[in-house]
């Protein structure tokens, strides 16, 4: 007899009891793994294995799907450091529950931290289990998020799935033109969130430079502006990391031997302080101007 632990196994970790008894699983064998913690049940109807995804856990505790910029981050797109929770709702769902709590009925709206984009499915092809469909999040991200966001997600969709982005610009052109208009050209050379909202910031400043350039002995550097100028945006995995730091400053040494300018950017700097940042690069590049001058 399989065990429940397999059948949740063959179900990306959660699923329905009905899903689960198809598959030869009795409501004996459903009763005796959750009383020994084996499983645990999500909301009525619904169990998981304890060490599934938690976005996913609490997207169907809800009673919906995972969907817009956090379906984004589950499919590995980049996406702010602080998505909070969207979930994709049925037009129809109700008996709505607390994604912490299965017992708390949400009440007067949602939970902090929680976004719900209820409506039917694009067509019934694009309708998905547990998480909404690459094409059904491009384009909740695209109605939800900032032009700068949704472009960011999808510059990380086009680098991380070269061949599951292939009909991205199709379902854009969905989108209607007072949606669409504002969205930046996408580039798949851009290889994190912040090096995407970084050329999006720039490129509207009338900044432009290459992404992803090989110098020797140093690797790639994120931005090089005017042959000369390197930007490297740094996210929140290089706080507290010794290595990490070490390596930048080895990088940096590197570029000065050479003849470059470094200047490195965190999130919270491009996040809530792009004043600095702009200020910094425009400051670089006109005092090396003026010296070229004089």
């Amino acid at each position: 007899m399989r065990s429940v632990t397999q059948a949740l196994t063959h179900l990306d970790g959660i699923a329905q009891r009905q899903e689960l008894l198809s598959r030869g699983i009795t409501g004996g064998q459903l009763t005796g793994a959750v009383a020994s913690g084996t499983i645990i049940r999500v909301r009525k109807g619904w169990y998981a294995l304890p060490d599934s995804d938690s976005q996913l856990i609490r997207a169907t505790r809800v009673g919906g799907r995972l969907g817009c910029i956090s379906a984004a981050r589950h499919y590995g797109w980049a996406t702010p450091e602080s998505p909070g929770l969207h979930v994709r709702l049925a037009e129809n769902a109700s008996r709505l529950r607390s994604p912490e709590n299965r017992r708390q009925r949400m009440h007067g709206g949602a939970s902090v931290g929680l976004v719900l984009h209820w409506g039917a499915p694009l067509d019934p092809g694009d309708r998905t289990r547990l998480v909404t469909s690459r094409r059904e999040t491009v384009l909740q991200i695209a109605h939800c998020q900032s032009p700068e966001l949704a472009v960011a997600a999808y510059d990380s969709f086009l680098h991380t799935d070269p061949i599951g982005s292939g009909e991205l610009d199709r379902w854009l052109e969905e989108l209607p033109d007072h949606i669409l208009q504002p969205l930046e050209a996408c580039s798949r050379l851009c290889h994190s969130f912040l090096e995407s909202i970084g050329r999006i910031r720039l490129a509207r400043e009338g900044i432009r430079g290459r992404h992803q350039v090989p110098i020797p002995g140093v690797g790639y550097v994120d931005l090089l502006i005017e042959g000369w100028l390197v930007i490297e945006w740094d996210g929140l995995e290089h706080h507290d990391n010794g290595p990490a730091h070490d390596e930048d400053c080895r990088r940096d040494a590197v570029l000065a031997s050479l003849g470059y300018v470094c200047l490195r950017f965190t999130y919270s700097l491009v996040m809530y302080h792009w004043y600095l940042v702009i200020a910094a690069i425009r400051a670089t590049l006109a005092r090396v101007h003026v010296d070229a001058i004089s």
